[in-house]
């Protein structure tokens, strides 16, 4: 049924990855040298002075994208709880990869841009998709306590 705690923590990791697309990931600014580094879902923006490099992102963008896709689809899938596991286990290896993929970027990638000693700012499109994945998370251990509710009544009869 809609009314299922799993719904609301389907719902927010939903959200989570909607939100993740249009909000930046993380920064880095050096003043002294008048530099900046961006990262968003769509790309990675590199600024010295009045020269900006945009390095496109677009696979992070398509990760996030579809990780809210199927979670919308998840919701649905009440009727069928171990579709529905299925499911949102295939969304948590998404999530798993967004985050996993946007931490090689900002570490591998965008740290070593300019002065590697200065880690950078972790911005909120970041810890939106940490909140997504955990909500994720969260949707399935109710899943599967309701699943095991079921179970357990039958075996009764």
């Amino acid at each position: 049924m809609l009314q299922r705690i799993q719904t609301i923590f389907l719902s927010i990791s939903a959200i989570c990855m909607a939100v993740f697309l249009f909000v930046p990931v993380w920064s880095k600014v050096h003043i002294d040298t008048n530099e900046q580094v961006s990262i968003s879902a769509f790309s990675q923006i590199y600024q010295k002075g009045s020269l900006s490099v945009v390095t496109p992102l677009y696979y992070l963008a398509v990760l996030a994208i579809f990780a809210a896709l199927v979670g919308v689809f998840t919701v649905f899938q009440y009727k069928n709880r171990v579709k529905q596991m299925l499911f949102v286990a295939l969304n948590s290896l998404l999530m798993a990869v967004l985050v996993g993929l946007t931490a090689y970027q900002i570490h591998y990638k965008a740290v070593l841009l300019f002065n590697p000693l200065d880690k950078g700012q972790n911005q909120i499109g970041f810890y939106v998709a940490i909140g997504g994945l955990l909500s994720n998370w969260l949707a399935n251990r109710f899943i599967r306590a309701d699943e095991k509710a079921v179970r357990d009544a039958d075996r009764m009869r």
